[in-house]
């Protein structure tokens, strides 16, 4: 989820002007965007992973 993420975030700031984008708003492009993707991305992982979880009865 982090490469999708960075495309993200790159093609919003892009779209947005490149470097005439103010700081506070670069920062949430640039760091919020992926993190959300990351973060989004392991719940999505966690929540569904358990069907790959190895139970051993003793």
């Amino acid at each position: 989820m982090l490469i999708p993420g960075l495309l993200l975030g790159f093609v919003i700031w892009y779209i947005a002007g490149g470097e005439a984008v103010t700081e506070p708003v670069e920062s949430i492009v640039c760091n919020g965007i992926p993190l959300l993707s990351v973060t989004l991305g392991l719940v999505f992982g966690w929540a569904t992973g358990e069907a790959y979880s190895v139970k051993i009865d003793p």
